[in-house]
Protein backbone atom coordinates (compact mmCIF):
# COMPACT_ATOMS: atom_id res chain seq x y z
CA UNK A 1 0.00 0.00 0.00
CA UNK A 2 1.38 3.39 -0.76
CA UNK A 3 2.83 5.06 2.13
CA UNK A 4 0.64 15.11 2.25
CA UNK A 5 -1.51 44.49 7.83
CA UNK A 6 2.25 43.55 8.17
CA UNK A 7 4.08 42.85 11.74
CA UNK A 8 6.77 44.10 13.11
CA UNK A 9 9.31 41.15 13.63
CA UNK A 10 11.95 41.93 16.68
CA UNK A 11 15.26 40.35 17.10
CA UNK A 12 14.69 37.69 20.10
CA UNK A 13 11.02 38.07 20.11
CA UNK A 14 8.74 35.16 18.52
CA UNK A 15 7.38 34.64 14.85
CA UNK A 16 3.89 35.74 14.65
CA UNK A 17 2.23 34.85 11.77
CA UNK A 18 -0.67 37.48 11.36
CA UNK A 19 -0.83 41.52 12.75
CA UNK A 20 -3.02 41.97 15.18
CA UNK A 21 -5.62 43.58 13.36
CA UNK A 22 -6.19 40.74 10.55
CA UNK A 23 -8.56 38.42 9.68
CA UNK A 24 -7.67 34.80 10.63
CA UNK A 25 -9.76 32.26 12.00
CA UNK A 26 -9.39 29.21 13.39
CA UNK A 27 -10.30 26.44 10.75
CA UNK A 28 -9.57 22.56 10.44
CA UNK A 29 -8.06 23.91 6.88
CA UNK A 30 -7.00 21.40 3.64
CA UNK A 31 -6.42 17.58 4.78
CA UNK A 32 -3.12 16.85 2.59
CA UNK A 33 -2.11 20.39 2.03
CA UNK A 34 0.07 22.04 4.80
CA UNK A 35 -0.28 26.00 5.84
CA UNK A 36 2.59 28.38 5.69
CA UNK A 37 2.04 29.78 9.56
CA UNK A 38 4.60 28.95 11.57
CA UNK A 39 3.20 28.76 15.42
CA UNK A 40 4.44 31.51 17.80
CA UNK A 41 6.42 30.31 20.82
CA UNK A 42 4.93 28.47 23.33
CA UNK A 43 1.70 27.66 21.09
CA UNK A 44 1.05 23.96 20.04
CA UNK A 45 -1.70 21.34 18.55
CA UNK A 46 -2.43 18.10 18.56
CA UNK A 47 -3.91 16.56 15.27
CA UNK A 48 -5.60 13.11 15.23
CA UNK A 49 -6.01 12.38 11.79
CA UNK A 50 -7.89 9.47 10.20
CA UNK A 51 -8.26 8.21 5.94
CA UNK A 52 -9.15 5.88 4.98
CA UNK A 53 -8.72 4.45 1.23
CA UNK A 54 -9.83 1.23 -0.38
CA UNK A 55 -9.10 -0.54 -3.74
CA UNK A 56 -12.17 -1.05 -5.96
CA UNK A 57 -10.77 -3.74 -8.14
CA UNK A 58 -8.91 -5.76 -4.89
CA UNK A 59 -10.52 -5.58 -2.38
CA UNK A 60 -7.80 -4.08 0.15
CA UNK A 61 -8.54 -1.49 2.18
CA UNK A 62 -6.44 0.73 4.33
CA UNK A 63 -6.70 3.20 6.96
CA UNK A 64 -4.49 5.56 8.08
CA UNK A 65 -3.76 7.23 11.38
CA UNK A 66 -1.03 10.18 11.38
CA UNK A 67 -0.83 12.21 14.79
CA UNK A 68 0.09 14.97 14.23
CA UNK A 69 1.99 16.86 17.08
CA UNK A 70 3.14 20.77 16.09
CA UNK A 71 5.13 23.19 18.45
CA UNK A 72 6.02 26.83 17.79
CA UNK A 73 9.77 26.92 18.91
CA UNK A 74 10.01 31.10 18.41
CA UNK A 75 12.55 32.74 16.57
CA UNK A 76 10.15 31.57 12.83
CA UNK A 77 9.97 28.00 13.82
CA UNK A 78 7.96 25.14 13.95
CA UNK A 79 8.73 21.49 14.69
CA UNK A 80 6.17 18.96 13.95
CA UNK A 81 6.19 15.14 14.28
CA UNK A 82 3.81 12.73 12.41
CA UNK A 83 3.41 9.10 14.39
CA UNK A 84 1.53 7.00 11.96
CA UNK A 85 -0.53 3.80 13.19
CA UNK A 86 -2.30 1.44 10.14
CA UNK A 87 -4.91 -0.95 9.67
CA UNK A 88 -5.19 -3.00 6.65
CA UNK A 89 -7.40 -5.66 5.09
CA UNK A 90 -7.38 -7.67 2.79
CA UNK A 91 -10.54 -9.58 1.17
CA UNK A 92 -11.28 -11.53 -2.39
CA UNK A 93 -9.84 -11.32 -5.00
CA UNK A 94 -6.93 -10.54 -3.28
CA UNK A 95 -7.15 -13.22 -0.59
CA UNK A 96 -8.23 -16.69 -2.05
CA UNK A 97 -12.71 -17.16 -1.89
CA UNK A 98 -13.83 -17.13 2.34
CA UNK A 99 -10.70 -16.00 3.24
CA UNK A 100 -9.85 -12.52 4.56
CA UNK A 101 -6.60 -10.60 6.44
CA UNK A 102 -6.23 -7.73 8.97
CA UNK A 103 -3.48 -5.84 10.68
CA UNK A 104 -2.91 -3.68 12.91
CA UNK A 105 0.49 -1.78 13.17
CA UNK A 106 2.83 1.26 13.26
CA UNK A 107 3.79 2.92 10.47
CA UNK A 108 6.81 5.00 9.33
CA UNK A 109 7.61 8.34 11.24
CA UNK A 110 8.44 11.62 9.82
CA UNK A 111 9.44 14.71 11.30
CA UNK A 112 9.27 18.46 9.72
CA UNK A 113 11.02 21.65 10.61
CA UNK A 114 9.21 24.95 9.04
CA UNK A 115 10.77 28.40 8.72
CA UNK A 116 8.63 31.33 8.05
CA UNK A 117 9.98 33.55 5.48
CA UNK A 118 6.87 35.90 4.67
CA UNK A 119 3.67 36.95 7.18
CA UNK A 120 0.18 37.94 5.31
CA UNK A 121 0.65 41.65 4.41
CA UNK A 122 -2.96 41.85 4.07
CA UNK A 123 -5.75 39.24 4.89
CA UNK A 124 -8.30 41.36 3.41
CA UNK A 125 -6.83 41.44 -0.37
CA UNK A 126 -5.96 38.73 -2.85
CA UNK A 127 -3.08 40.44 -4.37
CA UNK A 128 -0.88 41.26 -0.81
CA UNK A 129 2.24 39.19 -0.27
CA UNK A 130 1.35 35.88 1.78
CA UNK A 131 2.48 34.22 4.28
CA UNK A 132 5.61 31.80 3.03
CA UNK A 133 7.40 29.29 4.55
CA UNK A 134 10.14 26.55 3.69
CA UNK A 135 10.51 23.30 5.88
CA UNK A 136 13.07 19.70 5.85
CA UNK A 137 11.34 16.78 5.66
CA UNK A 138 12.79 13.61 7.71
CA UNK A 139 10.88 9.85 7.22
CA UNK A 140 12.23 7.23 9.70
CA UNK A 141 11.62 3.39 8.15
CA UNK A 142 9.82 2.28 11.35
CA UNK A 143 7.12 0.53 9.73
CA UNK A 144 7.82 -3.38 9.41
CA UNK A 145 8.63 -4.36 5.65
CA UNK A 146 10.42 -7.49 6.50
CA UNK A 147 9.59 -11.04 7.45
CA UNK A 148 6.09 -10.45 6.10
CA UNK A 149 4.43 -13.70 5.90
CA UNK A 150 2.76 -15.39 2.25
CA UNK A 151 -0.92 -15.53 4.58
CA UNK A 152 -0.67 -12.37 5.66
CA UNK A 153 -1.88 -10.71 1.72
CA UNK A 154 0.57 -7.54 2.71
CA UNK A 155 -1.44 -6.81 5.72
CA UNK A 156 1.54 -7.10 7.99
CA UNK A 157 3.51 -4.36 6.17
CA UNK A 158 3.38 -0.64 6.83
CA UNK A 159 6.18 0.65 5.36
CA UNK A 160 8.54 1.33 2.86
CA UNK A 161 11.96 0.61 4.33
CA UNK A 162 13.35 3.76 3.15
CA UNK A 163 14.94 6.60 5.12
CA UNK A 164 13.68 9.72 3.14
CA UNK A 165 15.02 13.25 3.13
CA UNK A 166 13.34 16.39 1.47
CA UNK A 167 12.45 19.98 1.17
CA UNK A 168 9.16 21.96 0.54
CA UNK A 169 7.56 25.40 -0.17
CA UNK A 170 4.29 26.48 1.34
CA UNK A 171 1.99 29.21 0.49
CA UNK A 172 -1.24 30.54 1.80
CA UNK A 173 -2.94 33.61 1.09
CA UNK A 174 -6.15 35.42 2.97
CA UNK A 175 -8.38 37.19 1.21
CA UNK A 176 -11.99 37.48 3.50
CA UNK A 177 -13.73 35.17 3.82
CA UNK A 178 -11.59 33.05 1.36
CA UNK A 179 -8.31 31.34 1.87
CA UNK A 180 -6.04 29.71 -0.54
CA UNK A 181 -3.18 27.02 0.06
CA UNK A 182 -0.33 25.35 -1.55
CA UNK A 183 2.41 22.89 -0.89
CA UNK A 184 5.41 21.50 -3.33
CA UNK A 185 7.76 19.39 -1.81
CA UNK A 186 10.52 17.13 -3.67
CA UNK A 187 11.65 14.06 -1.69
CA UNK A 188 15.06 11.74 -2.32
CA UNK A 189 14.36 8.23 -0.74
CA UNK A 190 17.33 6.25 0.29
CA UNK A 191 17.97 2.68 -1.42
CA UNK A 192 17.53 -0.63 1.08
CA UNK A 193 17.60 -4.23 0.97
CA UNK A 194 13.80 -5.62 0.19
CA UNK A 195 12.81 -9.36 0.61
CA UNK A 196 10.00 -11.42 -0.68
CA UNK A 197 5.88 -10.66 -0.59
CA UNK A 198 7.60 -6.39 -0.43
CA UNK A 199 5.10 -4.21 -1.67
CA UNK A 200 6.33 -1.43 -3.80
CA UNK A 201 5.17 2.17 -3.48
CA UNK A 202 2.86 1.68 -6.29
CA UNK A 203 0.79 -0.28 -4.02
CA UNK A 204 -0.05 -3.10 -7.35
CA UNK A 205 3.43 -4.67 -7.39
CA UNK A 206 5.69 -6.74 -4.77
CA UNK A 207 9.15 -8.90 -5.16
CA UNK A 208 8.23 -12.33 -5.48
CA UNK A 209 8.62 -14.50 -2.44
CA UNK A 210 12.52 -15.97 -2.07
CA UNK A 211 13.76 -13.56 -3.70
CA UNK A 212 15.28 -9.72 -2.41
CA UNK A 213 16.23 -6.38 -3.82
CA UNK A 214 18.74 -3.96 -3.58
CA UNK A 215 16.13 -1.38 -4.48
CA UNK A 216 16.11 2.30 -5.61
CA UNK A 217 13.03 4.17 -5.53
CA UNK A 218 12.88 7.03 -7.99
CA UNK A 219 12.51 10.71 -6.25
CA UNK A 220 9.00 11.53 -5.61
CA UNK A 221 7.09 14.58 -5.54
CA UNK A 222 4.17 15.40 -3.31
CA UNK A 223 1.74 18.39 -3.93
CA UNK A 224 -1.14 19.93 -2.84
CA UNK A 225 -3.70 23.10 -3.18
CA UNK A 226 -6.65 24.03 -1.70
CA UNK A 227 -9.09 26.30 -1.71
CA UNK A 228 -11.05 26.99 1.62
CA UNK A 229 -14.47 29.19 1.86
CA UNK A 230 -14.97 31.13 5.74
CA UNK A 231 -19.14 31.28 6.00
CA UNK A 232 -18.89 31.92 9.94
CA UNK A 233 -15.43 33.15 10.90
CA UNK A 234 -16.46 32.88 15.01
CA UNK A 235 -17.16 29.64 14.62
CA UNK A 236 -14.61 28.28 12.11
CA UNK A 237 -17.84 27.10 9.51
CA UNK A 238 -17.17 26.39 6.26
CA UNK A 239 -15.56 24.11 3.04
CA UNK A 240 -12.52 22.85 1.44
CA UNK A 241 -12.12 22.37 -2.46
CA UNK A 242 -8.62 20.60 -2.54
CA UNK A 243 -6.49 19.00 -4.91
CA UNK A 244 -3.44 16.84 -3.89
CA UNK A 245 -0.97 14.44 -5.58
CA UNK A 246 2.17 12.63 -5.98
CA UNK A 247 4.47 10.72 -8.56
CA UNK A 248 7.52 8.85 -7.64
CA UNK A 249 9.99 8.90 -10.89
CA UNK A 250 11.88 6.33 -12.84
CA UNK A 251 15.03 8.06 -11.68
CA UNK A 252 16.84 9.27 -8.27
CA UNK A 253 18.90 12.04 -8.14
CA UNK A 254 21.55 10.77 -5.62
CA UNK A 255 21.35 7.41 -6.15
CA UNK A 256 20.67 6.91 -10.43
CA UNK A 257 18.27 5.29 -12.15
CA UNK A 258 15.18 3.84 -10.16
CA UNK A 259 14.75 -0.77 -10.20
CA UNK A 260 11.55 0.47 -8.28
CA UNK A 261 8.07 0.93 -10.18
CA UNK A 262 7.20 4.36 -11.09
CA UNK A 263 3.83 5.61 -10.59
CA UNK A 264 1.20 9.09 -9.98
CA UNK A 265 -2.14 10.32 -8.71
CA UNK A 266 -4.53 12.73 -7.86
CA UNK A 267 -6.68 13.35 -5.21
CA UNK A 268 -9.47 15.00 -4.74
CA UNK A 269 -10.44 16.06 -1.19
CA UNK A 270 -13.69 17.92 -0.20
CA UNK A 271 -14.37 18.82 3.33
CA UNK A 272 -16.79 20.44 5.42
CA UNK A 273 -15.49 21.95 8.65
CA UNK A 274 -16.54 23.89 11.92
CA UNK A 275 -14.64 25.03 15.35
CA UNK A 276 -15.88 24.64 18.81
CA UNK A 277 -15.47 25.21 21.61
CA UNK A 278 -13.35 28.33 20.84
CA UNK A 279 -11.95 30.05 23.72
CA UNK A 280 -9.08 32.36 23.84
CA UNK A 281 -6.60 29.46 25.13
CA UNK A 282 -8.59 26.59 23.67
CA UNK A 283 -9.61 25.66 20.35
CA UNK A 284 -11.38 22.48 18.71
CA UNK A 285 -11.23 22.47 14.97
CA UNK A 286 -13.53 19.09 13.17
CA UNK A 287 -13.64 18.64 9.63
CA UNK A 288 -15.06 15.38 7.52
CA UNK A 289 -14.46 14.95 3.96
CA UNK A 290 -13.63 12.37 1.24
CA UNK A 291 -10.78 10.88 -1.04
CA UNK A 292 -12.28 10.92 -4.21
CA UNK A 293 -9.89 9.44 -7.85
CA UNK A 294 -9.23 12.26 -10.46
CA UNK A 295 -6.39 10.57 -11.73
CA UNK A 296 -4.16 6.94 -11.01
CA UNK A 297 -1.28 5.77 -13.20
CA UNK A 298 -0.13 2.42 -11.90
CA UNK A 299 -1.67 3.01 -8.49
CA UNK A 300 -4.49 1.33 -6.53
CA UNK A 301 -8.45 2.61 -7.41
CA UNK A 302 -8.76 4.63 -4.06
CA UNK A 303 -11.95 6.06 -2.46
CA UNK A 304 -12.42 6.58 1.09
CA UNK A 305 -13.67 8.87 3.93
CA UNK A 306 -11.69 11.36 5.73
CA UNK A 307 -11.71 12.93 9.68
CA UNK A 308 -9.65 15.25 11.78
CA UNK A 309 -10.15 16.88 15.31
CA UNK A 310 -7.57 19.85 16.41
CA UNK A 311 -6.71 20.45 19.53
CA UNK A 312 -5.45 24.00 19.60
CA UNK A 313 -3.34 25.51 23.18
CA UNK A 314 -2.38 29.14 22.81
CA UNK A 315 1.06 30.44 23.97
CA UNK A 316 1.88 33.44 25.81
CA UNK A 317 3.46 35.27 22.65
CA UNK A 318 0.58 34.68 20.35
CA UNK A 319 -2.55 32.55 19.20
CA UNK A 320 -4.08 30.88 16.24
CA UNK A 321 -6.32 33.69 14.15
CA UNK A 322 -3.84 36.53 14.96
Amino acid sequence: MAFAATATILINRPFKAHALESWGPATSGPNFTGTAEVEPAGSWYFEPWFYGYHDLRYGTWELAMPQRLAIGLGYHLELDAYPNFILNTAQPPTTPPGKSAAHLGVGNLHFELKYGLTNDADTYHLWALPSLSIKTITWIPTGNYQHLSPSAYNTDQFGNGTWNQGVGLLVRKRFKPFELYGEFDEIVQFPTEVHGGYQFNNGLTQVPFGQSLHMTDGNLLYWGLAFEHVINSEYGLGYVLEFTGQSQSRDSLFFGRANAPAWSYVWASPTIEFTWPNTATFQTTWGLGAVLPVYEWDFPQTIGPIFTVTFYFNGTYGRRGE
